[in-house]
């Protein structure tokens, strides 16, 4: 019978959502409320912030990069990830 893997479930902090980031992010909808515009922190043009929006990590995790809009955010991921993959990608050789 198959066995059925499971992976450890992340914690918020351990993501890199932890007090630290909840307390920024609270900062910036903060800000949003007053009215104050701010630029996406990766494509430049203005964050809607009656829209979704992410509070970005820089892309080693060590800080934060400010709003940005959502598929901003999430699609720098997704690129991360796809450089990594192909990083580590092998050519497999095989001589028939």
């Amino acid at each position: 019978m198959w066995e059925k893997k499971t992976t450890k479930q992340l914690t918020d902090a351990e993501r890199g959502y932890g007090p630290a980031h909840k307390k920024l992010r609270q900062q910036w909808e903060n800000r949003f409320a007053r009215g104050e515009d701010h630029a996406c922190a990766r494509c430049g043009q203005l964050v809607n912030p009656y829209e979704p929006w992410d509070l970005g990590h820089t892309d080693d995790r060590t800080g934060w990069t400010g709003p940005e809009h959502t598929a901003c955010n999430r699609g720098a991921g997704a690129r991360n990830a796809t450089k990594a993959r192909e990083k580590n990608k092998q050519t497999v050789w095989r001589d028939w």
